[in-house]
């Protein structure tokens, strides 16, 4: 199916540009997707073009600020916890949302703890976290590989033009699992690196280095907020693994889900496989209001609320 997006310029808060795009339809349940550091909406392109995902959800994009078309400040204060779900909030209200789903890929899975600190009750349905960062600070040691610490020098401080290029080229090439990144096309690769080279070093330090507080996050865990993790086993950035060990237990309406042979954009890798978990996920939280065609049949039946890997999810 092709992919006719409507656009949207929405001003946050703060008066920064926020670049927004939704397809799908509106009366079914709104899902919020958001990309990760150094990368722009566009990396959800195959998966919004699946035909059963614009027949059954209303989905909604938008480059995350410091990123891509959105704006790029470069003031501390602009990257403060409470300007996150000021964006969210700004977005929603443009494309007339009703309590969505938040779906966030790799750092914009911290995002979840901006919206739900700034807001009693969250304005969310569930949250689906792909690849994902949980939140800021602590557990960023934990769960994000060595691999993606050692390009953050290069990527937020660059000695020269020559590094500050090859640390995105190189960071890029770490977004799939390492037996796929041989055949990844080079339009694909070039829009990524293209995305990369977009951000500003100024931005990528203060989107690095913003701290917030996950307790509210944890506390509408507890509460039973649904939440499922979808994470490619084969992630060469963030642990899936410990993901799920640090975060599963603070949730009480938590599914997991550990994909072997993927890597960090498994949406992109296998977009039909990410597609249906998602769509099983939003019809079990909202069962009245969406009517599943899966790709892979066997999901709508399955509920995956373990650790363990989702090794039986096959065709």
């Amino acid at each position: 199916m092709s992919l006719a997006l409507t656009t949207k310029v929405v001003k946050s808060k703060d008066g920064t540009t926020i670049f927004a795009e939704a397809c799908g339809d509106h009366t079914k349940p709104h899902v919020v997707f958001v990309h990760g550091f150094a990368c722009a909406s566009t990396v959800f392109d195959k998966m919004f073009s699946l035909p059963e995902m614009q027949k059954n959800l209303y989905l909604v994009r938008y480059d995350a600020r410091g990123h891509a078309r959105s704006g790029q400040p470069t003031d501390e204060e602009s990257y403060v916890s409470a300007r996150y779900a000021e964006d969210f909030d700004a977005v929603c209200e443009a494309f007339a949302l009703d309590k969505p789903f938040y779906a966030g890929w790799s750092l914009a899975g911290a995002i979840a703890a901006d919206i739900c600190a700034a807001h009693n009750p969250v304005p969310i349905r569930g949250i689906i976290w792909l690849g994902a960062l949980p939140y800021m600070g602590d557990i960023m040691p934990i769960v994000a590989t060595p691999v993606v610490l050692s390009f953050l020098p290069g990527l937020c401080t660059p000695e020269s033009a020559s590094e500050a290029l090859s640390q995105r080229i190189k960071f890029c090439h770490t977004l799939v699992a390492p037996h796929v990144l041989p055949n990844v096309p080079f339009a694909d690769m070039a829009s990524w690196v293209g995305a990369a080279t977009h951000m500003l070093p100024e931005c990528a330090k203060l989107l690095i280095g913003r701290t917030h507080d996950a307790t509210r996050l944890k506390e509408e865990g507890a509460k039973g907020l649904p939440m499922c993790i979808i994470h490619g086993a084969d992630d060469v950035q963030i642990s899936g693994k410990d993901v799920i060990e640090q975060m599963e237990p603070h949730f009480t309406n938590c599914e997991a889900h550990l994909l072997p042979g993927l890597g960090h954009i498994l949406f992109w890798e296998d977009p039909e496989k990410v597609a249906d978990i998602i769509q099983t996920f939003v019809a079990r939280v909202a069962p009245n209001e969406v009517i599943i065609t899966c790709s892979t049949p066997k999901l709508l039946t399955e509920s995956l609320c373990s650790l363990e890997l989702d090794l039986t999810l096959t065709m």
